[in-house]
């Protein structure tokens, strides 16, 4: 399974598309789900079709957006340990994605081919997600998108130690007036859906017996100031 934490690849393809994102996880003792919701503002896709050059030939008549979303779908499919893979497109730019699949063990780790990785971890009963600047490196082998140089320069490596202000500053005059507000706003929520009831948690809010929200600004992951992290356990 090699595209499980959905979460984590849309935020390599939203790194310069600001908008709301809420990711729904389901895990069961059978079939696990994932379910996205994604909203983005509309200057942002003007900006995303400014780099025209990462769309293959064959995507020219879609905004990066929709081929990346798209090229996503397709990825899930060509691997046999996902299904029901539904994809659509709303009106304006609103995506829904969500797809089965039978285990989220070593998930991030196959991506890179890896024996293991530290930034998502599965026990028996148990699930956790850590990021800092120094594993962050095991993202971007994850996911390419994320090191390309003409994207590089938006997230964490490039503007460690930088301020929010001056972040927003900068992309003010990279992107625009509409952009230090965009990306201000902009948030991503992860719900996760446990077999048992939650039992110890950090990071995280619990809504239910068995049920608990991870959510962040965008902007959290652009600058990776402070680790990001969440870990629940239940019965």
């Amino acid at each position: 399974m090699k595209r499980i934490f959905a979460i984590l690849t849309f935020i390599s393809i939203i790194l310069l598309s600001s908008c709301q994102v809420t990711e729904n996880i389901i895990i069961s003792d059978g079939e696990n789900t994932s379910e996205s919701d994604i909203i983005v503002y509309d200057f942002f896709i003007d900006v995303l079709n400014d780099f025209s050059a990462f769309v293959s030939d064959e995507s020219q008549d879609e905004s990066i957006m929709d081929a990346a979303v798209r090229g996503f779908a397709d990825g899930l499919a060509s691997n046999p340990d996902n299904s029901n893979i539904i994809y659509t497109k709303g009106s304006g730019n609103e995506y829904k994605l969500s797809f089965d699949f039978k285990s989220i063990s070593n998930a991030l780790s196959a991506l890179n081919g890896a024996e293991g990785n530290s930034v998502l971890k599965e026990g028996e009963n148990s699930l956790s997600f850590y990021l800092d600047i120094n594993n962050y490196v095991e993202l971007k082998e994850m996911i390419p998108f994320l090191a390309d140089p003409n994207f590089e320069v938006y997230g964490p490596e490039y503007n460690q130690g930088m301020s929010e202000a001056d972040y927003l500053d900068m992309i003010y005059y990279l992107l625009g007036e509409e952009a230090p507000d965009a990306i201000s706003s902009s948030m991503i929520d992860i719900n996760i859906t446990t077999p048992g009831e939650i039992v110890s948690s950090e990071g995280v809010t619990v809504t239910g017996s068995n049920t608990c929200t991870y959510s962040f600004p965008l902007i959290d992951f652009l600058l990776l100031s402070e680790p990001m992290a969440f870990s629940i356990s239940w019965n």
